[in-house]
C-alpha cells in the first residue's frame, strides 16, 4: 500500500516544482520563480518598439532647443516647419495606402507634379479652380487605375512599374512646361492654400485632417482591416473571400487621388511650378511611411505614426539647417534615417517572431 503524506508537511507553494533527485532519498523541490528582469526588459522594449520615434522627436527638440535656444524653439519655426511639410505628409499618407496591401507606388511624386502643372496651366487660362481640380483628381484616380491594371491585373511588378510611371509622369509634366517654370495659378487656388487659421496655413490643416480621416479607416473600419489582410497574405485573403483585386486596385487608386491633391496644394503654396522637382518629393514620403511602421502600430503603416516620423525628419533637418550644416545633411538624415527605420522594423518583427 502506497504511504500517505504525512499532514505536518507543507504543500508545495504555487511557484515551485516538485522532482525527484536520483542521488537523494526522496522528492526535490526546485523553485521556478518567474524571471522579473526578464519582464521587465519585455515591458521596456515594447514602450520603445510602440513610441520610439516619438521619444526620438521630443529628444531632437529638446537637443535643438539646447543648441539653438534663439532661433529653433519658437512659434515661427515651428508654423514654419509644419507648413513646409504639409504636401510631403500628404504624399506620404498616399503612399501608406499601397504599402498596407504589401505594394508600392512610386508614381506618386509623378502625379503630383503633373497635377500640379495642369492646375498652374489651367488656372492661368481662365479655368475656374473648382473644375481644375475635379480634373486633376480624376486624372489621379486614371494614374492609379493604370498601375493597378498592370500590377494586379496583369501580374507585373510593382516597383518596376510604377518607378516607370514615375519616370513617364516627370516626361509628361516637362511636356506641360516646355521645360519652364509654370506662372500664373490662379489666386484662389493661392487663397484656399495658403490662407491661415489660428496662424497654421490651411494646406497643412487639409494635411491633418487627412490623417485623422486614414487614421479611422485603418483603425476603425473593416476596409481598413481588409486592406491589412491583404497585404499580409493575398492568398489567404482570398480564401477568406475577400475581393483582394478590387482592394487593391482601389488602394491604388487613392494613392493616386491623394498625389494629386498635394499637386494641388503644391501648385498653391508656391504659386508657380517648377516641374523638375519630382525627384525631390520621393525619398521623404517613404522614409515617413516606414518610420510611421515603427510606431503608434508597430509593424504596421499607420497613418499617426507616418505623422510622427515625418515630423521627426523634418524638425531633424530644420535644426541641422539652422545648425549650419550643407545641403548634404538633408539627403543623409533622410537616407540614414529609412534605413534605420526598415532595420528597427525588421528586428521588431523577428522579436515578435521568438515571442
Amino acid at each position: 500500500m502506497d504511504s500517505q503524506p504525512d499532514a505536518s508537511t507543507p504543500a508545495p507553494a504555487p511557484d515551485t516544482v516538485l522532482g525527484h533527485d536520483p542521488t537523494g532519498p526522496g522528492p526535490t523541490t526546485v523553485i521556478a520563480a518567474p524571471d522579473q528582469k526578464t519582464r521587465a526588459s519585455s515591458r521596456i522594449w515594447a514602450i520603445g518598439a510602440q513610441y520610439g520615434v516619438a521619444i526620438a522627436l521630443l529628444l531632437i527638440i529638446v537637443v535643438f532647443s539646447i543648441l539653438l535656444p534663439n532661433t529653433f524653439p519658437t512659434l515661427g519655426n515651428a508654423r514654419t516647419i509644419v507648413n513646409s511639410s504639409a504636401v510631403v505628409l500628404i504624399l506620404a499618407l498616399a503612399a501608406t495606402l499601397p504599402l498596407r496591401t504589401g505594394g508600392f507606388d512610386l508614381s506618386i511624386a509623378g502625379t503630383m507634379v503633373v497635377s500640379a502643372a495642369l492646375i498652374a496651366v489651367l488656372t492661368a487660362n481662365g479655368v475656374p479652380w473648382g473644375l481644375a481640380l475635379i480634373a486633376v483628381l480624376a486624372i489621379g484616380l486614371a494614374i492609379g487605375a493604370i498601375n493597378a491594371f498592370l500590377i494586379v491585373n496583369l501580374g507585373l511588378d510593382g516597383f518596376v512599374v510604377t518607378l516607370g510611371t514615375l519616370t513617364a509622369l516627370e516626361g509628361i509634366a516637362l511636356a506641360i512646361s516646355n521645360g519652364e517654370i509654370l506662372t500664373g495659378v490662379s489666386p484662389k487656388v493661392i487663397s484656399i492654400t495658403t490662407t491661415p487659421l489660428f496662424g497654421i496655413q490651411a494646406m497643412t490643416w487639409y494635411a491633418w485632417i487627412l490623417v485623422a480621416a486614414l487614421w479611422y479607416l485603418y483603425d476603425r473600419t473593416p476596409a481598413g482591416r481588409y486592406l491589412l489582410f491583404v497585404g499580409g497574405s493575398p492568398d489567404a485573403s482570398k480564401l477568406a473571400g475577400l475581393p483582394v483585386t478590387r482592394i487593391r486596385t482601389l488602394a491604388l487608386m487613392g494613392a493616386g487621388l491623394l498625389s494629386a491633391f498635394a499637386g494641388f496644394l503644391l501648385a498653391g503654396s508656391f504659386g508657380a511650378v517648377d516641374t523638375s522637382i519630382a525627384g525631390q518629393y520621393l525619398l521623404q514620403p517613404y522614409a515617413a511611411a516606414f518610420l510611421g511602421a515603427t510606431t503608434i502600430a508597430v509593424g504596421r503603416f499607420n497613418a499617426l505614426g507616418t505623422l510622427i516620423g515625418l515630423y521627426l525628419l523634418v524638425v531633424g533637418i530644420a535644426g541641422l539647417q539652422l545648425y549650419g550644416a550643407t545641403e548634404w545633411a538633408t539627403n543623409l538624415f533622410n537616407g540614414c534615417a529609412l534605413v534605420a527605420a526598415i532595420t528597427f522594423a525588421k528586428l521588431a518583427s523577428n522579436r515578435r517572431g521568438r515571442a
